[in-house]
Parts: structure tokens; C-alpha cells; sequence
């Protein structure tokens, strides 16, 4: 009667399995909002916390099944056969939603630093766009004038490392085909009015 039991957690143990591989790992990888990225890196680590939680069950399931083999050869031999092969999958299951987890959460991150690039250079472009204004209402005064200059060539001074930033997580994002709508029109308006202002 022990050995039915644990044959029947084992079969359910493996069904679970196969649900939770259905469920997290079978769906694609294509985020066109970062709403959607987002809810997706939340279903991930609750995913690989529902899968470390079946980590005691397993142990406990391991163990009976040694202890029966140890008392019941035949039926317990069996046993673990299936045992060793359910002990395999949950391992395999256990890296895929490590591993996908670990990659949505990079790449949530790549979203926040782009977003993060961007605002600065916004307000880096916003400051130069006053600056340039500020410049074409000068009165003719050598003075003011010069007081001008100084401030713009202060902020043209502004590294290009952020741009080169900017480009590279945009790339990388469109690249694996995630938002890539949504990136894309960022990266065209950004770039639209940094031409914009670098010709006045």
C-alpha cells in the first residue's frame, strides 16, 4: 500500500511538473510593453518560488523511497527508478526557471538603466535648448556676450558615454525583440531632437 501511495505522488509530483513547465517556461519571450516585461519578471520569481517550495516535498519523497527500497526490494527498486527520473526533471525545471528568471530581471534592468539615460540626456538637451535661447536675445553687449558662450561651451562640454549608452541597451533590447516598439520610438525621438539642437 506504501509503495502505491508514493507511486501516486510520484506520477502527481511529475504532473505538476509538466504543468509548471507549460505555464512559466513555454511562453515567448516578446514584451511590447513594459507592463507586460514587468508582470513577467514578477510571474518569474513567484514561478521559481513555487518550484523551491516543492523542494521539501521532494526530499520527503526521496525519503520514503529509500526507505521502502531498503525494506521492499522489488517494488522499492522500481520506486526509485522512477524517483531518479522525477529527481531529474525537478533539477532541470528548477535551472530553466532560474536561468529565465535571471534573464527577464537582466533585462528589466537593461529597460530601467535606458529609461534612466534618457531622462538624463533629456534634461541635458532641455538645458542646452535654454541655453541656445537664452543666446539669441542677447543684448550687444561684449560682456553678456561672452557670460553666454562660457555657459553653452559648459554644457557642450557633456560626455558622449551616455549617447553610446543609450544606443547599446536600446540595441540589446530590440536585438532579443523585447519593447522594441516602444524603444525604437524613444531612440527616434531622443535622436530627432539631439540632431535638432546640435545644428542650431
Amino acid at each position: 500500500e506504501k509503495a502505491v501511495n508514493l507511486k501516486k505522488d510520484l506520477a502527481e509530483m511529475q504532473e505538476w511538473m509538466t504543468q509548471a513547465e507549460e505555464e512559466y517556461l513555454e511562453k515567448d519571450f516578446e514584451y511590447k510593453s513594459p507592463e507586460e516585461l514587468e508582470n513577467a519578471v514578477k510571474e518569474m520569481k513567484r514561478a521559481k518560488e513555487d518550484v523551491l517550495q516543492k523542494e521539501v516535498r521532494v526530499k520527503i519523497l526521496k525519503d520514503n523511497i529509500k526507505m521502502l527500497a531498503a525494506k521492499v526490494l522489488s517494488s522499492g527498486q522500481d520506486l526509485a527508478t522512477e524517483l531518479n527520473v522525477v529527481l531529474e526533471n525537478y533539477q532541470l525545471l528548477c535551472n530553466r526557471i532560474r536561468g529565465k528568471c535571471h534573464t527577464l530581471e537582466e533585462v528589466w534592468s537593461c529597460w530601467i538603466e535606458l529609461l534612466q539615460y534618457l531622462d538624463l540626456e533629456t534634461a541635458w538637451l532641455n538645458n542646452l535648448e535654454e541655453r541656445v535661447q537664452m543666446t539669441e536675445n542677447l543684448p550687444d553687449k561684449l560682456d553678456a556676450v561672452n557670460d553666454a558662450l562660457e555657459s553653452l561651451e559648459s554644457v557642450l562640454r557633456h560626455p558622449a558615454d551616455n549617447r553610446t549608452q543609450i544606443r547599446e541597451l536600446g540595441q540589446t533590447l530590440i536585438d532579443g525583440g523585447i519593447l522594441d516598439d516602444i524603444i525604437s520610438e524613444k531612440l527616434e525621438a531622443f535622436n530627432a531632437r539631439y540632431e535638432e539642437l546640435s545644428h542650431l
